[in-house]
């Protein structure tokens, strides 16, 4: 698949990210990113404490349980808890919340960017509201996380842990730009640790 129609399919849910981009584009977005993943930002691991007692209390103590779905809030947990200072505590909500919400429109935008890269050239045929909307839905929880965490007091003050929102924002102000690189990145922690 070219970079070219790469970006065609994916575009509607990955926007102006390091995944859909190349040439200069691409390099900016790689520079811009990749102060954010040297090995000194993930040393500390104690965001990892209150997602994993999260996991375990929503264990049953007896019977079969379907890992998968805690898996999945689990690591979007964690990936939001390293990428905005704050996770958003999925584990901790009803299936009705706004985490299952993007959860399954995540799950249905990339069910279909697959569907998509399958058909090449005819990727076109595969899209619709169902797509659309989940693309949205995805697009809205992303900019709510931004806002919530772009308008807290206090950013950068007492805080000891690296915050990777925090710290693309001093590099971009571009609200476009922060929510696609963030959507790339939160679907990479969650495909490659899920």
């Amino acid at each position: 698949l070219s970079k070219g129609r790469r970006r065609k399919v994916m575009f509607p849910l990955f926007g102006d990210g390091i995944f859909t981009q190349e040439g200069d584009a691409w390099k900016r977005s790689r520079e811009l990113l990749r102060p954010q993943f040297v090995h000194k930002q993930y040393e500390d691991l104690e965001l990892f404490r209150d997602v994993v007692d999260d996991l375990i209390s929503v264990l049953p103590s007896k019977g079969v349980i379907d890992l998968q779905p805690l898996f999945f809030r689990l690591t979007l947990d964690t990936t939001t808890a390293f990428l905005f200072g704050d996770s958003v505590h999925s584990l901790q909500q009803s299936d009705k919340s706004s985490e299952s919400t993007f959860a399954s429109a995540f799950d249905t935008a990339q069910y279909q960017i697959a569907k998509r890269m399958r058909l090449q050239d005819l990727y076109w045929l595969v899209g619709g509201k169902k797509f659309t909307a989940a693309c949205e839905n995805v697009h809205r929880f992303a900019d709510q996380i931004i806002d919530r965490n772009l308008s807290r007091s206090d950013k950068d003050s007492n805080r000891s842990s690296y915050v990777f929102l925090d710290s693309l924002e001093k590099r971009t102000s571009n609200r476009t730009e922060l929510r696609s690189q963030i959507i790339n990145i939160l679907i990479a922690g969650r495909d490659s640790t899920a």
